[in-house]
């Protein structure tokens, strides 16, 4: 894309954000600094509008972003101040506190969420069933297959069938078997993946594929159980975002039910990045096309526990709420004793 069609989607995306209204040629001249004429201006707008990245409600209406639109100045030309960050920290810092049970951090990280954003907050705590392994034993089961079985030091006994190689003999699986065991024993979840991941880079063992399905395992154990907590959802009842009946129905039942957001909150678990941006039509939420989501995973000591995070109106200030939203989770990690 063009600088200047760069420069004027992300014109039309901040003052829409700002507004909530559509945006004019005029007006993005008029405001001095963009230093084109009104008819250069509807021009690139136009073919904006043609990319996809903006649309116009009515033919004499001024533009306003689409959900691709906006997408595109999140990840590609929105920047956040660096003072904010800093502020944010210092905020849950005095704000939340460390030495108390798991659900009393992460509520008062919902808690936090809201009074910072004016959004509805909400945390998912996910308790990992599978802890710590104690031993791995391969298991032959054809020429094809091999099936794997992991013991946990609780007892626990999960299986998993992995692809065998034409040149892994019995003998040469029962010494592999014996390697893998000792690398992984005693490990939590999360040191047995970063040490699968350095053995696949090395491939010592010439065993790569093997290695990888086991990775993948650690990944996702067990389903689990997760549970979310919320905290501010009257505040969305305030937006002109919910004015419409069939949305606000749409939102509590979101709620009530939960089985959508935890689909959003698993792919964000799945994730190696930080915060995660579901905009309008992105997250499937049923009449919720305004509304966007913002969510990143927190770790614990061991594993990755949960996500935590806020639903909005589509039309946020996103270089503000990202910030808050990923500060968030690095503290709670930090006081669960976490690495992110």
């Amino acid at each position: 894309m063009k600088e200047r069609h760069e420069y004027i989607l992300g014109e039309v995306v901040k003052a829409y954000l700002d507004t909530g209204k559509t945006v004019g040629s005029r007006m993005l001249s008029e405001q001095g600094e963009i230093g084109l004429s009104p008819a250069s201006i509807r021009n690139a707008m136009a073919d904006l509008e043609r990319m996809g990245l903006l649309c116009s409600p009515h033919t004499s209406a001024g533009r306003k972003p689409t959900d691709d639109g906006i997408r595109y100045f999140v990840d590609s030309l929105m920047t956040v101040d660096s003072a904010l960050e800093k502020r944010l920290i210092a905020s849950a810092e005095s704000n939340l506190h460390s030495g108390v049970e798991l659900n009393k951090v992460l509520q008062q990280a919902t808690e936090e969420l809201t009074s910072l954003t004016r959004f509805a907050g909400l945390v998912s705590v996910h308790e990992p069933d599978f802890k710590r392994i104690k031993n791995i034993e391969l298991v032959p089961i054809s020429s094809e297959q091999i099936l794997a079985v992991i013991i946990s030091s609780e007892g626990e006994v999960q299986n998993r069938l992995v692809r065998r190689t034409d040149t892994m003999s019995d003998d040469k699986l029962r010494e592999i078997s014996s390697k893998i065991s000792a690398l992984l024993s005693q490990c939590n979840l999360k040191e047995a993946r970063e040490r699968l991941v350095k053995e696949i880079d090395q491939d010592r063992l010439k065993i790569r594929q093997l290695l990888e399905e086991l990775k993948q395992w650690t990944e996702n154990p067990t389903e689990g159980k997760t549970d979310l907590i919320f905290s501010g959802q009257s505040q969305l009842l305030k937006m002109p975002e919910f004015g419409v009946i069939e949305t606000v129905r749409s939102l509590f039942a979101v709620f009530e039910e939960k089985e959508d957001l935890l689909k959003l909150v698993k792919e964000v678990e799945r994730s190696e990045h930080g915060v995660k941006v579901f905009i309008g039509q992105e997250h499937a939420l049923v009449d919720m096309e305004e509304i966007s989501v913002v969510l990143s995973r927190y770790e614990g000591e061991g594993r990755m526990l949960g996500t935590l995070g806020v639903i909005g109106p589509k039309c946020m200030q996103y270089d503000r709420v990202l910030p808050i939203v990923d500060c968030t989770a690095r503290w709670v990690s930090k006081m669960l004793g976490g690495s992110r």
